[in-house]
């Protein structure tokens, strides 16, 4: 899950730089040292920051307060990169007032500076990493039920049958037809037929729902009256 949630994170502008150094590190396991100072912090990812809160966690260690490096990840989730030039001389001037290796002050700020074109949380990532897990799950083992639900989902879409029709390409994929209307199968919605998905009366275009009451209503009274035919 973790990895997976690195790949999501590294598809941010602030951690793109270093999507070839992770798929090195998953590929070999060979730990990238951006300065031993931060190893411990960076452990979980290869060495490679890739987090707001391996950011925080960095900013912390040089010497700066809890609040300060909250300060920094709202700049970093905000996206105001207009502020983060001004902690480019506070990192150089903590770490010297904490006498610690001038490279460390580079190696941050390059960092920080990154991060400022906008880098993902990990909480965030991980909840997506979840998500995309089990949606990926679902398709590849219930596909008709996968995309039963983004069907019937796309009426919430800007637009709807554009919407259907991107996924009515993929249903071929998975050996799936995505029947056209019928006034005799039909339901108001998307349903599964078989082996197959039919369309929604609902999803045509220009039928309005007070026009659609009116002919499932009439349907269901013209299958009523042939159901009772045949029982006499």
């Amino acid at each position: 899950m973790l990895e997976l949630a690195c790949v999501l994170s590294l598809a941010r502008p602030g951690a793109l730089d270093f999507m070839e150094q992770y798929a090195r590190y998953v590929a070999t396991g060979d730990f990238q040292s951006v300065h031993p100072f931060f190893d411990d912090i960076l452990s979980v990812t290869g060495g490679i920051p890739i987090f707001q809160e391996q950011l925080m966690k960095m900013i912390v260690k040089v010497g700066f307060t809890l609040d300060e490096a909250e300060t920094v990840r709202r700049i970093v989730g905000k996206k105001k990169v207009s502020e983060m030039p001004a902690w480019q001389q506070k990192i150089r001037e903590k770490v010297a007032a904490n006498n610690l290796d001038p490279a460390i002050a580079d190696v941050l700020w390059k960092v920080a500076e990154d991060s400022a074109n906008y880098s993902f949380n990990a909480s965030h990532a991980v909840s997506y990493a979840t998500l995309s897990a089990l949606t990926t799950y679902l398709k590849f083992n219930y596909p008709k039920e996968f995309f039963l639900s983004l069907l019937k989902s796309s009426k919430h879409e800007p637009n709807p049958h554009e919407e259907i029709e991107s996924i009515s390409q993929e249903l071929s994929f998975f050996g799936i037809r995505l029947l056209p209307p019928d006034l005799s199968k039909s339901k108001s919605d998307f349903e599964i037929e078989g082996d197959n998905i039919r369309f929604g009366l609902n999803a045509i275009k220009g039928v309005s729902d007070k026009v659609l009451s009116h002919l499932l209503e009439f349907r269901d009274r013209k299958s009523t009256r042939l159901n009772s035919s045949h029982t006499d």
